[in-house]
């Protein structure tokens, strides 16, 4: 009963753990680039600046950081075809994305900081005009 009890525990323990780092995070670009591997492997919520083109799909910190090419402040964004058709209307704007990144792909040549794959929402975070 006693070896049951234990083998039990471990399983919950073991339960609780992997739904814990399966948890969606809020987090920013900055923590992002500047603290990547405790993000690794982990899904996020992120708002960037989003740039979508040949070779270049990206995440940017800032719109600035886009127009200077100041790709160390921007994170790889690893879309599916179909979702690349559909969210072509989004770049040039600021969105909400949320998936899992990751460190070790830094995207195209290797430039970028990280990169977000395996995307479940993409959508406009823009103001609402008046």
């Amino acid at each position: 009963m006693r070896k049951i009890l234990q083998v039990l525990i471990v399983a919950l323990f073991c339960i609780w753990t992997t739904a814990k780092s399966n948890e969606l995070s809020d987090v920013s670009m900055i923590q992002l680039i500047a603290n990547p591997q405790q993000y690794e492997g982990k899904p996020v919520r992120v708002m960037a600046f989003l740039n979508l083109e040949f070779e270049g799909n990206a995440l940017y910190l800032h719109r600035e950081d886009f127009d200077r090419s100041i790709i160390s402040n921007a994170v790889w964004i690893s879309l599916e075809d179909d979702q690349l058709r559909t969210s072509r209307k989004l770049s040039g704007g600021y969105v909400l994305v949320e998936g899992i990144f990751t460190a070790k792909d830094r995207g195209h040549f290797g430039l970028f900081s990280g990169s977000i794959q395996h995307v479940t929402r993409i959508q406009s975070w823009g103001r609402k005009k008046k």
